[in-house]
C-alpha cells in the first residue's frame, strides 16, 4: 500500500510515534470496539429473540449467517477501497450503516427484516478491523505493526465484553429493542466524532495524491495476484478454523450451552462468555508483542491452537466443580484464541506493501465465511437433537444436545494445528 510506503520513509521502522498519531488510530480502534459490541450482542438477546419471532435454533444461526455473508462479501473491497480512498470517509459511512442496522433490528416486525438489518450490519462492520490496521500501518512504522494489530484486537474484544453481561442487565432493565436504540445513538455519536478527529495519513496536504496513487485496476490485480497464491490460501483456512470456534461460543451458542450446563441466569453467562473476550484482550497484545520481539510469527500460532483446543475439550465435556474454576477456563481459551492474531501479520508480511488491505481483505474474509456457515450448523444439529420441550414459547436444548453440536468446535482448533505446519515463517519482514 503506498502509504505505508511513504509513512516508512518520513517516520523510518524506529521512529517515535506522535501523540496525535495515537489519538487518530485510537479513534479508528473505537469502531471495531462498537462493531464488536454489536457483532456478539444477539447471544445475550436470544432467547429474547426465539420468543418474540417463534424461531427455531437453525433460524437463530442463520442470523449470524445474514450478517457474515455481508461481512464476507465486503472483506475484498473493503480493503481495495481502504488503500484507495484512507480511512477516514470510509469508517464514518461504514459507521453509519452500523448504526442503521441496529435502529432496524430493534423496530423489525418480521424476522426476515432482522435477518435484512444484520446483512446490513455485517457489510457496515467489514470496513472496522480492517480500518484500524490501514491506520496503524499508515501512522506507525513496521516494527509497531504486531503489537498495535493486538491492541486493535484488544479493543474489539472489550467491544465483546460490553456485549456480554453489560448488555444482558442492560436488556434485562429496558428490553432488547430499547437497548439497540442506544447502540444505534452511540453509533451516530462516533461517526461524527470520528469525521472531526481522523486524518488518513501523516502529512493531510498529500493525503488525496496518495491515496489514489493506485489506479482500481492495479488494486484489483492486487487482489488477483494474492488469490492465485497458495501460502494466502493456507493463513486464511488457518484463521477460519482458529476464529470461527469464538464466534460460535461468544457470540451465538456460548450463554445457551452455560445456562445448560450450569444452570446459570442469562447475566452470569453472559458474564462467563466475556471471560473470553478479556482473554483475548490479554493474549492479543501480549502474543503480538512476543511474535515482534522473537522476530517468529509461528511459535505463537501454535500455542494458540494447542492450547484452545484443550481449553475447548475441558469447557464442553468436563464440569466444573465452580463457577471460579470454569471463568478461569474461559479466560485461558481466550488468551490462547488471542495468540492466533500473528497470522495477521504473516498475512501482511507475504505481500508488497501496496496490497497491504486486500492481503488483510482477503485473511479477514475467510474468517467470516467461518462465522456465516458454523453458527447454523450448530442450530441445525441442536434442532436434531431438540425433544419437544418447551418453556415460554422457546425451545429448550438438553446439556447432552449442545455437547454433541459443539463438538465441531475443538476438532476445528485441532485442524488449525496440523495446516499450520505448511504455513511459512516470515521473520516479520516484509515482501519487497
Amino acid at each position: 500500500m503506498q502509504v505505508s510506503q511513504n509513512v516508512e520513509s518520513t517516520s523510518g521502522t524506529q521512529g517515535k510515534p506522535s501523540v496525535y498519531s495515537l489519538v487518530v488510530w485510537l479513534t479508528g480502534t473505537l469502531f471495531y470496539f462498537y462493531e464488536f459490541f454489536i457483532q456478539v450482542a444477539p447471544n445475550v438477546m436470544m432467547p429474547d429473540l426465539t420468543r418474540h419471532f417463534g424461531i427455531t435454533a437453525a433460524q437463530f444461526g442463520f442470523l449470524a449467517t445474514a450478517y457474515y455473508v455481508g461481512y464476507a462479501m465486503m472483506q475484498i473491497p473493503a480493503g481495495t477501497l481502504l488503500d484507495r480512498f484512507g480511512a477516514r470517509r470510509l469508517i464514518v459511512i461504514a459507521t453509519l450503516i452500523c448504526a442503521l442496522g441496529s435502529f432496524l433490528t430493534a423496530h423489525a416486525n418480521t424476522w426476515a427484516l432482522v435477518e435484512l438489518a444484520r446483512f446490513a450490519t455485517g457489510i457496515g462492520s467489514a470496513f472496522a478491523a480492517l480500518g484500524s490496521l490501514v491506520l496503524a500501518a499508515n501512522w506507525f512504522p513496521t516494527n509497531r505493526f504486531g503489537m498495535l494489530s493486538g491492541f486493535v484486537l484488544t479493543l474489539g474484544m472489550l467491544g465483546a465484553v460490553s456485549g456480554q453481561h453489560p448488555l444482558a442487565v442492560m436488556v434485562e432493565s429496558i428490553g432488547w429493542r430499547e437497548s439497540l436504540d442506544v447502540l444505534t445513538v452511540i453509533g451516530l455519536v462516533y461517526a461524527a466524532l470520528t469525521w472531526f478527529v481522523i486524518q488518513d495519513h501523516k502529512n493531510p496536504m498529500n493525503r488525496h495524491k496518495i491515496n489514489a496513487s493506485q489506479s482500481f485496476k492495479e488494486l484489483l490485480l492486487n487482489v488477483v495476484k494474492i488469490i492465485r497464491q497458495p501460502q494466502p490460501w493456507l493463513l486464511a483456512i488457518y484463521g477460519l478454523l482458529m476464529f470461527t470456534p469464538t464466534l460460535t461460543l461468544g457470540a451465538s451458542w456460548g450463554a445457551g450451552f452455560l445456562m445448560a450446563a450450569y444452570h446459570l441466569p442469562l447475566t452470569k453467562a453472559g458474564a462467563m462468555i466475556s471471560l473470553i473476550f478479556i482473554g483475548w484482550a490479554i493474549g492479543c497484545p501480549v502474543f503480538g508483542f512476543i511474535s515482534d520481539r522473537i522476530r517468529l510469527r509461528k511459535p505463537p500460532l501454535y500455542i494458540s491452537s494447542i492450547g484452545g483446543t484443550i481449553c475447548l475439550f475441558i469447557i464442553i465435556y468436563i464440569h466444573m466443580p465452580s463457577t471460579f474454576m470454569l471463568g478461569t477456563l474461559m479466560l485461558f481459551f481466550g488468551i490462547f484464541s488471542g495468540a492466533f492474531l500473528s497470522s495477521f501479520s504473516i498475512a501482511r508480511e507475504l505481500q508488497p506493501a501496496k496490497a497491504t488491505g486486500a492481503a488483510l481483505g482477503f485473511m479477514n474474509m475467510a474468517q467470516s465465511l467461518g462465522g456465516a456457515i458454523l453458527p447454523p450448523v450448530v442450530g441445525l444439529i441442536l434442532d436434531l437433537l431438540w425433544t419437544g420441550t418447551m418453556q415460554d414459547g422457546g425451545r429448550v436444548y438438553l446439556l447432552s444436545d449442545y455437547q454433541h453440536a459443539l463438538l465441531i468446535l475443538p476438532l476445528e482448533m485441532l485442524a488449525a494445528g496440523v495446516l499450520l505446519y505448511f504455513i511459512k515463517e516470515t521473520h516479520c519482514k516484509e515482501a519487497a
